[in-house]
C-alpha cells in the first residue's frame, strides 16, 4: 500500500493510503497523479462535491440507526448481529474528514493543496 502526502502552507501534511485517496479524488473528478496540485481555485468545486457524498452518506446512517432502533424495540438481539469492534466499517465520511479540513484552511487562506512535491 502506497503512502500519499498531502501537504498545504495552511494545514500541514496528511498521510493518506493511496486507495483512499483514490477514493475521495473520485468524488470531484480530479485525477491523482503521482504529484499534483489543487488550486485554491479548484478547492470550492471539491469541497462541494465532498460535502454532497458526506450528506448522503449520513442520510443512510440515519437510515441504518432507524432500522436498528426498530429492531431494538421489536426485542430483536441487536448484538448477536453487530459485527466485533475490529471488523465495523470505517466510513468514508471518517476517511475524508481530514482532507475536507485541510482544504477548507487552504481555501481560507487562498494557498493550494499539492501532493508528491518535495
Amino acid at each position: 500500500m502506497a503512502i500519499i502526502t498531502f501537504r498545504s502552507r495552511a494545514a500541514g501534511e496528511i498521510y493518506m493510503f493511496r486507495e483512499t485517496a483514490e477514493e475521495i479524488f473520485k468524488v470531484f473528478d480530479k485525477p491523482l497523479g503521482i504529484r499534483g496540485v489543487i488550486t485554491p481555485e479548484e478547492i470550492p468545486a471539491a469541497l462541494k462535491a465532498l460535502q454532497v457524498r458526506i450528506e448522503k452518506e449520513k442520510e443512510l446512517l440515519k437510515e441504518v440507526k432507524a432500522k436498528e432502533d426498530k429492531a431494538f424495540r421489536e426485542g430483536k438481539d441487536l448484538d448477536k448481529e453487530k459485527k466485533p469492534a475490529m471488523e465495523q466499517t470505517v466510513y468514508f465520511t471518517q476517511r475524508a474528514y481530514p482532507f475536507v479540513e485541510m482544504l477548507e484552511r487552504s481555501l481560507k487562506e487562498d494557498v493550494p493543496v499539492t501532493w508528491g512535491v518535495p
